[in-house]
């Protein structure tokens, strides 16, 4: 199972990325929904997430600030950075602070966001180990 969590202070933006995201993802994801950041990073305490997607823009917690917490609690959740800004700074502090995998602007185009979020997907996979058999030292 894996699991995908959305965080944006608009309660409508969550609903609509979800139901984009429903199903479309493949059958074994979990996509949860979180409209405070610091809310968001009090449950990664307590549940494992493959991938964070988070806005920019919310009044708590930036969005790179945001994933920048997140990076210390869950290293190895892939992160993603969802904004209404196209700014380069803001995406060059998002890719070296936060260690973003993706940085996508709304509007968002269905389809590619599917495409860059099943990336993020395959890319938390990849950083998994495929089995639990000891390491050698």
């Amino acid at each position: 199972m894996k699991r995908l969590l959305l965080v944006d202070d608009e309660p409508a933006i969550l609903m609509a990325l979800q139901r984009l995201l429903r199903g479309s993802l493949g059958e074994d994801v979990v996509i949860e929904t979180l409209n405070d950041p610091l809310l968001a990073l009090e449950q990664a305490r307590h549940c494992r997430y493959d991938v964070v997607v988070s806005d920019l823009r919310m009044p708590e917690l930036d969005g790179v600030a945001f994933l920048t917490l997140m990076a210390a609690v869950q290293p190895q959740a892939v992160r993603v950075l969802l904004t209404g800004s196209e700014d380069f700074t803001t995406a060059q502090a998002a890719i070296n602070d936060a260690g973003v995998f993706r940085y996508l602007c709304k509007p968002w185009n269905a389809q590619a966001l599917r495409s860059h979020l099943r990336a993020a997907l395959n890319e938390a996979a990849a950083g998994q180990p495929t089995s639990k058999k000891p390491v050698p030292a």
